[in-house]
């Protein structure tokens, strides 16, 4: 698929190219175990370039920015493999600046001084956004969260953004990190950095009002999510295949490439349709989609089809690299991990099927 893209947005993908540079498959087996398991630094520099405020309107003195750019720098820090978590960021100063006013921590968050990611999954059974356990009492002012959040990429976290029900519609919260009541057990990944579970025991929080063009604030950041995490798994296919396909070209068994046998031949081409298949999605629901009004059921749909087919590229990659791919010292299996990892955050293609069969009210 070619893009025809605008000089604004050459410009920002040559940048997030050069950024990518630093990073790659040493930084991120450097960064294992680690705590935190990324360079503070660096995603302060993401900030000092604005791109952790590009969908901040610029009345929030954000850079005003729509899903085609989101998509262009995730998918370069997926094909880098990216410890910072440039997206969650990025999505989460959206929520922070949804309202008339925004939260006083979102100037911290754009500049990368602060870190605030998303809250909302309490199962691994691809929970409904709008039906959250976690329950909210109180009033203005004085708002108490009460319940748990699981699989919260909490590494370096300075707060959080909590989906919680109330005596209305379930809304969206801001709790810091340090706020009384609030708890953190981490847990470690098959890619090395730790997930987290949140519990949260009449710990104070900030209501966070939805944007006008949303119908409700937890579900535009869970869409927002959804496609960020689709994003960048898209950067870890393309990369992937990239990698195995010089690989085919040098490697000789019997005497020949073994690029010239046609049985590998058959599943590169089986590769190549799946990233396509993705990159084509990505950049269709982008351009026809608003960052506070993606639309449901196409979040969902590509965030089952990227979590399936970002698995079964990667695992193809390391079959056609034969025994070394199986190896920790080569480098294709960090992209396995990676992507195990993104497919499963906010529900894996199993979970979101159910929740499309769920809206579209489809039965057997």
């Amino acid at each position: 698929m070619d893009l025809h893209l605008t000089s604004e947005q050459t410009l920002l993908r040559d940048s997030a190219v050069k950024f990518i540079q630093a990073a790659g498959p040493k930084v991120a087996r450097a960064f294992r175990e680690q705590d935190p398991s990324f360079a503070p630094e660096r995603l302060r520099w993401a900030g000092e370039v604005g791109w952790l405020g590009m969908l901040v309107p610029t009345s929030a003195d954000g850079l005003g920015l729509g899903l085609t750019e989101l998509a262009l720098l995730l998918e370069q820090a997926g094909r880098g493999l990216v410890c910072e978590p440039i997206g969650f960021a990025a999505i989460s100063a959206a929520a922070l600046a949804q309202g008339g006013t925004p939260h006083p921590v979102l100037e911290r968050v754009m500049t990368g001084r602060a870190l605030v990611v998303p809250a909302l999954e309490e199962s691994g059974y691809g929970d409904d956004p709008l039906s959250p356990r976690t329950q909210m009492v109180g009033e203005a002012g004085a708002l108490r969260l009460t319940g748990q959040k699981t699989f919260v990429c909490a590494d370096g976290a300075d707060g959080f953004l909590v989906s919680a029900s109330g005596p209305d519609e379930p809304a969206l919260y801001y709790v810091a990190r340090n706020a009384r009541g609030c708890s953190l057990t981490t847990t470690q990944t098959v890619e090395g950095r730790k997930l987290a579970t949140l519990g949260l025991a009449q710990a104070p929080a900030d209501l966070i009002p939805p944007h006008p063009s949303s119908r409700n604030a937890v579900e535009a950041l869970y869409n927002l999510a959804l496609m960020a995490l689709s994003c960048e798994l898209l950067g870890v296919m393309e990369r992937a295949q990239e990698i195995t396909l010089d690989y085919l070209r040098i490697r000789k068994q019997f005497g020949k490439l073994i690029g010239s046998f046609q049985a590998l031949q058959h599943q590169a081409v089986n590769i190549y349709v799946c990233v396509e298949a993705i990159r084509s999605l990505v950049f269709q629901i982008a351009a026809h989609n608003e960052v506070f009004d993606i639309d449901p059921a196409m979040a969902i749909a590509l965030k089952a089809k990227a979590s399936e087919d970002a698995l079964f590229v990667t695992e193809a990659c390391i079959q056609l690299h034969g025994a070394i791919g199986f190896t920790d010292e080569h480098d294709i299996g960090l992209y396995l991990k990676r992507a195990m990892l993104l497919s499963s955050l906010f529900g894996n293609a199993a979970a979101q099927r159910r929740r499309y069969v769920a809206l579209a009210n489809i039965t057997a």
